[in-house]
């Protein structure tokens, strides 16, 4: 009896160690962390969008009336992914977290751009936050 426990028990942590190294794996190459973060611009001018965290920044992108951008980023695993855009156009500049790890949950995020503020588009429902000026200050 003793010999079938050591045998289940030898079974447990070969199925262990085989199912963590498949998790980092996944970890490693961003697959199940990856996110796309859509923005669609429904004012009626161009907006400059430039997008970023602690460690990567996304550039600026000029997004025209009714045209679409995508931002690709991996989620942090061990730790909390926060993502701050700005938003420029005309005589405006606005910020906001466009991504909160313990907030968001989605891989496909999609938020419309407002006046005052973004709207996130998680079917069946719309979220609307409005602007966050001061969230630069959790990047630092």
């Amino acid at each position: 009896m003793s010999a079938s426990l050591v045998n289940k028990s030898v079974l447990f942590i070969i199925v262990t160690i085989f199912v963590t190294l498949q998790l980092m794996v996944g970890v490693v190459s961003g697959s199940f962390l990856d996110t796309d973060v859509t923005f669609s611009n429904s004012l009626l001018v161009p907006i400059t969008i430039h997008c970023q965290d602690k460690n990567h920044d996304d550039g600026f992108h000029v997004l025209n009336p009714g045209d679409f951008l995508t931002v690709k980023f991996t989620r942090d695993f061990l730790t909390r992914t926060l993502r701050v855009c700005s938003f420029k156009w005309e005589k405006e500049i606005h910020y906001i977290d466009i991504y909160v790890q313990k907030r968001h949950s989605c891989n496909e995020c999609r938020w419309m751009i407002r006046t005052n503020g973004l709207c996130l588009n998680i079917f069946p429902d719309i979220q609307c936050y409005p602007w966050n000026d001061k969230v630069l200050e959790a990047l630092k």
